[in-house]
């Protein structure tokens, strides 16, 4: 559904204009399992109602092996003018030379306003093709088909994109919201147990701020194959908790304390000094694990608690701690942090399962205690 915009304005008592803009955009994140044999309609309804009368799709490398021909081939049915563009996978790829090199992409595909670009990926492609659209032309319609299970509860929904810059995770982005976004929990079924163990950091993000029925499901899950989990069940559990929460604050515009900042305060320092190297989810446990430990230490969360996330964060075969060579550059990494959120951390702490506090700001001593707790946790 394309946004509906409009600009008023009156004259000021000083001759000059009072300028109001406002802007509404709504469109649905389709759940669904098996969604990919229909979504030759489901893109064609998108791109009449978007007014476009071509498709670009984006894809990842990794996507495209296991995924771009069923893609297309249902996409050919829609009669659409359609183009593939390929990105490279992972991580290194999220960056402005990145985006440069999808533009210049765009740019060859005679990309314009009139065009639907669909992304086909990880988190990657998510970030990438939001942060793609949202610059190029000033702005062009764009949906998202995740591939991932931390791209489907994580990077498709909310409309930020973003790059990695100067070592620094999600320095250059923009908001821009996406026309549709098609989740089908099948495409799952290709993900290795480490990529769906990977994921599940964000389903237990989610899960410790808002949604104990989710947390309790991914405790009963503990013991089976990860592959034979009710993902449909868990994917819309996590968004509908994701989306309650993003309701307050869409665009970030408030003091940037928001509950979804669990486990990012760590986790993304950790994943920058790591290169890059630790992935996302990995990093997102482990600083889940650290905010675990410093409400320990505080005593803002009981020793019971604290032993039902560790527990099921390492029975998921997610890292509770970081490697002690990185600590020191993880903390003076947290700087950063600091400056993207005026100057003062904020961070949130889990109470137990569906309860948060956030603590403004901890000294480095509750730092080092919170890591000498889970040092002491994780040994036998």
């Amino acid at each position: 559904m394309p946004g509906l915009s409009r600009l008023l304005h009156r004259d000021t008592a000083s001759g000059g204009f009072d300028v109001a803009v406002n802007r509404a955009h709504r469109y649905l994140v389709h759940v669904e399992s098996a969604l990919l044999r229909r979504l030759d309609v489901m893109v064609r309804d998108l791109a009449e109602q978007q007014g476009a009368d071509r498709l670009v799709l984006v894809a990842d490398r990794g996507a495209a092996r296991h995924h771009l021909p069923a893609v297309d081939a249902v996409l050919a049915q829609s009669g659409l003018a359609r183009e593939t563009v390929l990105v490279p996978e992972g991580e290194s790829a999220k960056t402005t030379d990145g985006l440069d090199l999808l533009w210049r992409a765009l740019h060859r595909a005679g990309t314009n306003r009139r065009t639907l670009v669909l992304g086909l990926g990880g988190g990657v492609v998510c970030d990438l093709t939001t942060a793609a659209t949202a610059t190029y032309m000033r702005g062009i319609p764009y949906a998202l088909l995740p591939t991932t299970l931390l791209a489907q509860v994580d990077a498709a929904v909310g409309g930020k994109g973003g790059a990695d810059y100067q070592g620094a995770k999600n320095l250059i982005g923009a908001f821009h919201h996406p026309a549709a976004v098609f989740v089908d929990p099948e495409l799952l079924r290709t993900l290795s147990p480490h990529h769906l163990s990977n994921g599940l950091a964000e389903v237990v993000k989610v899960a410790l701020i808002a949604d104990p029925a989710l947390f309790a499901l991914l405790e009963d899950g503990v013991g089976r194959p990860l592959r034979d989990l009710p993902w449909e069940r868990i994917v819309r559990a996590a968004l509908r908790a994701k989306l309650d929460l993003l309701g307050p604050d869409p665009f970030e515009q408030g003091d940037l304390r928001r509950l979804l900042n669990l486990g990012h305060c760590f986790g993304h320092p950790y994943e920058a000094v790591s290169g890059f190297r630790v992935p996302h989810g990995e990093a997102v446990a482990a600083g889940l694990a650290v905010a675990t430990g410093v409400g320990l230490a505080t005593g803002r969360s009981s020793a019971r608690d604290a032993d039902r996330i560790l527990a099921l964060l390492t029975d998921h075969r997610l890292p509770i701690t970081m490697p002690r060579e990185l600590r020191p550059r993880v903390w003076d990494e947290l700087d950063t942090v600091r400056r993207v959120r005026n100057g003062v951390l904020h961070l949130v702490v889990p109470r137990s399962p569906g309860r948060c506090t956030v603590v403004d700001d901890i000294p480095r001593s509750a730092f080092d205690d919170a890591l000498a707790r889970l040092d002491s946790w994780s040994t036998p």
